[in-house]
This record gives C-alpha cells, structure tokens and sequence, in this order.
C-alpha cells in the first residue's frame, strides 16, 4: 500500500502529461486546417488591385480579420479538446501589391489550456500559411 500510495500521483501525472500532449497534437492539426481554411478564404476575397500601374487596392473590398478568425475558429471547434472559443487570434498582412502578384501571410495561434496540474498553464499553438495571389484586375 505505502509503495502505490508513493507511486501513484506519478503515474497519474505521466497518463495526464500523456493525454495532454495528445490534445496539443490534435489541436495543433486542428488550428494547422483552420489557417489553411482561412487562406484559402484571404486568396477567393483578395482586395482588388487598382487599375495599372499598381499603385494600391480598391478600398472596401478584401476580407477582414474577424472573418478570417471566424474560420480559424470554426474550425478549431469549441469542445472540451478543443480550442477554447476567445483563444484563436488571425494576423494577415498583405505586402505591397506588384504586377505579378503579392504573397498573403496568415498566422493562427491558439492558446490552449493545459488540464494537468505542473505544466505551464497555456500552451501556444502558432501555424503560419502564406498564399500568392495573382491579381485579376
């Protein structure tokens, strides 16, 4: 019984750090297929290019940061393994524009919450995708 009662709370520390480091995993597969989904979103509703020269974008076309996070978040999910809803956060930037086309990037990071006890209480999970675009206009 003194053996068990030593050993235990290790064992049960290793099964928890185990399936933790599951659900880093799947979440990380998770978030990878939610910025894919969100560049592909950026690259169908790239702003429009100005009519040669390129000297810019039409203002009021493209897509915004929050749709880009809502997809990034649909994405994610919002169940117990899964990121939690609030913790997805999306940066794009698009360079500037020139003939032959520009290169969107799309950060997606989640900050996960761990559930076992002596691990870092949040682990940030960051994939980045860059997506060319060749202007139409």
């Amino acid at each position: 019984m003194v053996e068990f009662a030593l050993v235990f709370p290790l064992l049960l520390l290793l099964i928890g750090g185990g399936g933790d480091l599951a659900r880093v995993y799947f979440v990380g597969i998770e978030i990878t297929d939610g910025a894919r989904q969100a560049a592909l979103y950026a690259s169908d509703n790239a702003p429009v290019l100005q009519a040669p020269p390129l000297s810019g974008y039409v203002p009021g076309t493209g897509y915004t940061t929050a749709q880009l996070t809502s997809i990034a978040q649909g994405n994610a999910g919002s169940g117990v393994l899964d990121c939690p809803a609030g913790k997805v956060s999306v940066t794009a930037t698009v360079p500037p524009a020139t003939s032959s086309g520009f290169t969107q990037t799309i950060t997606v990071v989640c900050s996960l919450p761990m559930l076992t006890p002596f691990l870092p209480t949040t682990v940030p999970i960051r994939t980045t995708v860059n997506v060319f675009v060749v202007p139409t206009a």
